[in-house]
């Protein structure tokens, strides 16, 4: 049984700002150490051309559509679900309409697909998004035509552990909290590099793992565009002391950007987890090709 780690509103709150959502990008493409862009990496592994049916979960504003051009079916019809509609539908829209394709948005949880018919689309892509459901693989593979693909791009379960390692320290200094699990590691561990190819296995014939392995690196006098993208992202990050006073509250968040500077400071340097993976998934025809 699926169980929800974060709620409409928190999900709302983190990704309904275009501008945060770029900026984070930004953030993440200038201290990558992997500059490679993984869209790109993906695409180069799977030939899309002959996909006319295209299925986005989690589209966002289309940070993954945007790769698309010229590599899908002239005549390709994007769809695009997300429970976040207003500027992200206008840019969804706008960015597959630039590309040339027809495309649809659809505001709503990823659970309408559960009504879709059988084999409905020939590409079905969940980029970062599959750990908000990963109890719709089996769905995804039930729309998924025959010989059609599933592209899912996630990250390893220890993604920013260094992040969450010095705010565990924070709450363990100011709470005086014995040792548990943050809501932003059990989103990760819900779907990740380390457990995607086993969640896919039981509905899919052929499965390709692609290994994207990436830091962040801040220096000194960066540590404050670290603590920017934790900013933008604080109701995933900070939803274990959402509950608190204010003065708590305050108090525990100050602890935890002393202990990101101090620690680049010391170190000249603060190195982050950012590995991700890419999942390619197949339905094939002839089941004795899988392997």
């Amino acid at each position: 049984m699926h169980v929800n780690i974060y709620t409409l509103e928190e999900i709302y709150k983190t990704y309904e700002n275009i501008e945060d959502h770029i900026s984070t990008r930004q953030i993440i493409r200038r201290f990558s150490e992997n500059k490679q862009d993984i869209r790109l990496l993906t695409l180069n592994e799977c030939n899309l051309t002959h996909c006319k049916h295209i299925l986005d979960l989690g589209c966002g504003y289309g940070f993954f559509t945007e790769a698309l051009s010229n590599k899908i079916s002239p005549d390709a019809h994007i769809t695009g679900i997300d429970v976040i509609g207003g500027e992200n539908k206008k840019m969804f829209l706008s960015t597959c309409a630039q590309s040339g394709y027809a495309a649809t948005f659809i505001e709503d949880t990823a659970n309408i697909i559960t009504s879709f018919p059988d084999e409905s689309y020939d590409c079905v892509i969940a980029s970062y998004s599959l750990y908000f459901f990963p109890h719709l693989i089996e769905n995804i593979a039930r729309i998924l035509k025959t010989n059609g693909i599933f592209i899912a791009l996630t990250h390893s379960e220890f993604t920013l552990e260094q992040i969450t390692t010095l705010f565990m320290e924070s709450i363990h200094h100011i709470l005086q909290l014995g040792d548990s699990s943050l809501h932003i590691i059990k989103l990760f561990k819900a779907f990740s590099a380390e457990n995607g190819f086993i969640k896919l296995q039981p509905y899919f014939d052929y499965i390709t793992y692609i290994r994207y392995p990436n830091n962040l690196i801040f220096k000194p006098h960066d540590i404050d565009h670290c603590i920017s993208y934790i900013q933008k992202k604080q109701y995933l990050f900070f939803k274990d002391i959402a509950s608190l006073q204010a003065e708590e509250y305050n108090a525990l968040i100050d602890d935890f950007y002393n202990r990101l500077r101090w620690y680049a400071t010391s170190y000249n340097k603060f190195v982050v987890n950012k590995n991700d993976a890419i999942f390619i998934a197949r339905k094939l025809k002839n089941k004795d090709a899988a392997s």
